[in-house]
């Protein structure tokens, strides 16, 4: 199987999806269809098509825009759009947009995946464009700007024996931030290209056309497949995370839960829903830009 898939998202599963879904299969080995309705980076969803078990796997997700960003590269890959750098203000203009390009801002322009700031300071900005044009476009008048102003002796020159192979974007934004960072020590902020990173990221999503994506809300998808043989997994906003809490009705996903004749499984950080405890996980807090903080993660079951 192959692990850490999905959209860079901040509160992404990527990391704990083996060990959930792991969990969960184990516990239903008759489980043939997949129902993740809060879909977010797909990273459970992305996992759970991998298991040949699993007849079908249904990703949901309310926000368009992240929704409209995995079909098209579902439908078209990622294509030279995805590497037009992103100023400022055209990530403030679009960001919050239910389109392609406030999905792009949203997961790969954003401080920390957070969907709401841009990526980079404004005394920083300048300098990661030219090293964004300089490794996305070869662009000569971009390296003689980067040069010059930091007086160095970056250079696009490349040896094919340094990856076998011929150099793509991504082996050029390895060597090339290899000499940034062994030239301009001192200035730690140049030494990421985040962007690129993600973008990375999202090359690796693979196997997209075997998802059956909706973009509602979880109780308006349809479960059309037999209870004994469906598991539902929720992952919907936690109710003392800032910021997440707002758009959910708890009291309405808890009915949701007990009226459904499907087994259901939720993470959360504490039992908001009254149900079983069926597993924890110990890991890094991915809710936030700048925690890094060990968190304990649980697993819960309605039945």
């Amino acid at each position: 199987m192959i692990y850490n898939l999905g959209i860079p998202y901040m509160g992404s599963k990527r990391k704990l999806a083996p060990k959930i879904l792991n969990k969960i299969m184990q516990d239903n080995p008759n489980t043939k269809y997949f129902y993740d309705l809060f879909g977010g980076g797909a990273s459970i969803s992305l996992l759970a098509i991998q298991y040949p078990e699993l007849k079908k796997v249904y990703y949901n997700e309310l926000n368009t825009s992240i929704v409209l960003l995995l079909e098209d590269i579902r439908d078209n890959g990622i294509s030279a759009k995805y590497y037009e750098w992103i100023d400022r203000n055209t990530f403030m203009n679009n960001v919050k947009e239910d389109a392609l390009l406030g999905g792009i801002c949203k997961t790969v322009w954003s401080f920390g995946n957070n969907q709401r700031s841009y990526l980079f300071s404004k005394d920083i900005e300048n300098d990661k464009k030219l090293l964004h044009e300089i490794i996305v476009n070869q662009c000569k008048e971009s390296l003689k700007d980067f040069n010059s102003k930091f007086d160095t002796n970056i250079n696009l020159h490349y040896e094919s024996c340094l990856f076998g192979h011929e150099e793509n974007i991504n082996d050029r934004r390895l060597r090339i931030m290899k000499q940034v960072k062994a030239i301009v020590p001192q200035r730690i902020e140049l030494q990421q290209l985040q962007q690129l990173e993600q973008l990375q990221r999202l090359e690796q999503l693979q196997r997209l056309e075997q998802l059956d994506i909706t973009n509602l809300s979880y109780e308006e998808v349809e479960i059309v497949t037999p209870a004994s043989e469906t598991i539902i997994y929720l992952d919907p906003p936690y109710k003392k995370t800032s910021g997440y809490n707002k758009s959910i009705d708890f009291d309405k996903l808890e009915e949701y839960i007990n009226k459904s004749p499907c087994k259901i499984y939720v993470s959360g950080y504490e039992n908001t829903y009254n149900m079983i405890e069926v597993a924890s996980f110990k890991h890094r807090s991915t809710l936030s830009a700048t925690a890094n903080n060990e968190v304990e993660e649980k697993l819960y079951c309605n039945i």
